[in-house]
């Protein structure tokens, strides 16, 4: 197990910023350092070189990193990859750095409104900077008790990943192959023809087997925080869930789906919920409300976790 008083976890990109030499964008970044590995957990945006900045500022520079896990396609996890394997190759330019995504991270993707949503980068550019894919769709071991969930199963009834997703017609990541118009995309199609993407198949958690038990890590946990920690769980073959912490994409969650999360994270016991990115703060203050600041946090770009003799020490913004 992962000794906490070893752990060190550190958000590089959120937004919103806990500090003034921060930066924040739409997105989020967090490093995991378990005193053996340091795992970067999806890179942000990419707008102006935030994660960079950002890591400078926390004294962390790319030749730290063991290993780049991205939890799902969408470029707000995804827009950083490119500046961060420019600086490596700039530094190192024989080094490479493997990164842990579902096949389906670097499929085009798209989003209601806005149009192109997904990696601004293609496999090949990258890798000519020095990454090294890994592809996988089953629970995966990065180090001993650091896991990467795989597909994740959507197992209970109230949580969806909603009608906002888009891929292109033939994409083998598209969960419907019935064209969707025009006004449903709510931007220009040029000719293409767009699907609609219920599954976000390519979403996945990053776990770690604690002393104190399991801590789950979201990007979006547009698969569902729940789904999630019950899949974590089950890979672990432990009930013992100490954390939960990252996007819960619960804005706009109705009250049904509000209510059968925070039952669920009583049954299971969850210690401490920090929260992230796309949970909405209308979504966070139910969260806050209900858990109480025992249990609940703000996880923002700047935020850094450490834990004493089995307590969390969390800053409150």
């Amino acid at each position: 197990m992962i000794k906490t008083n070893m752990l060190t976890i550190k958000t590089l990109v959120e937004n919103t910023s806990s500090k003034p030499n921060i930066m924040a964008e739409w997105g989020l970044s967090i490093l995991v350092d378990t005193g053996k590995k340091k795992v970067l957990f999806d890179t942000g945006s990419g707008y102006p070189q935030v994660l960079l900045h950002n890591m400078d500022v926390n004294g962390i520079s790319v030749t730290d990193i063991d290993v780049l896990v991205i939890s799902h396609g969408h470029q707000d996890h995804t827009g950083g990859l490119r500046p961060f394997f420019e600086r490596l190759h700039s530094i190192s330019p024989d080094k490479t750095l493997e990164v842990i995504c579902h096949p389906g991270a670097l499929d085009t993707q798209y989003i209601k409104d806005i149009g192109g949503f997904g990696c601004p980068y293609t496999q090949e550019e990258l890798t000519r900077l020095g990454a090294r894919f890994r592809t996988i769709t089953e629970p995966y071991a990065i180090d001993d008790d650091i896991y990467v969930s795989g597909t994740i199963p959507m197992t209970n009834g109230y949580e969806s990943t909603g009608m906002i997703f888009f891929r292109k017609q033939g994409s083998r990541y598209a969960s419907s192959d019935t064209p969707v118009n025009k006004d449903e995309l709510g931007f220009n199609p040029a000719g293409e023809v767009f699907v609609q993407d219920t599954e976000v198949i390519d979403d996945m958690c990053l776990i770690l087997n604690t002393d104190l038990g399991a801590i789950v890590f979201l990007g979006c946990g547009h698969r569902g925080m729940i789904n999630s920690i019950d899949y974590a769980k089950s890979i672990l073959k432990s009930d013992n869930v100490y954390m939960v912490i990252g996007g819960t994409h619960l804005t706009g969650a109705t009250d049904v789906r509000m209510n059968e999360t925070l039952r669920a994270l009583d049954d299971a016991k969850v210690q401490k919920v920090g929260v992230s990115h796309c949970t909405g703060q209308v979504s966070a203050a139910k969260l806050y409300n209900a858990l109480g600041r025992d249990r609940f946090f703000f996880n923002l770009a700047g935020s850094v976790l450490r834990f004493t003799n089995g307590k969390l020490e969390t800053k409150e913004f």
